[in-house]
């Protein structure tokens, strides 16, 4: 049975995603567990504490910011 899709804004960019799944689980799909980063559902900051208590709804906006390191 194929898993059922929604379309999320992800960066501004519509993505598609399993109907459903956490923030933590997008993390992992998307590689970036182990990177530093933050993250906005909806225009509000989620504490990473929380990626995997929070199931992303149809249409969200996430907005993943990369810290960068330079010098």
């Amino acid at each position: 049975m194929e898993k059922i899709k929604i379309i999320i804004k992800l960066n501004g960019k519509d993505y598609a995603i399993s109907k459903g799944i956490t923030i933590e689980t997008l993390i992992k799909e998307l590689g970036l567990q182990k990177k530093s980063f933050a993250l906005a559902l909806n225009s509000e900051v989620v504490k990473k504490e929380d990626f995997k208590k929070i199931k992303i709804q149809p249409f969200s906006k996430i907005e993943i910011i990369s810290a960068v390191g330079g010098g």
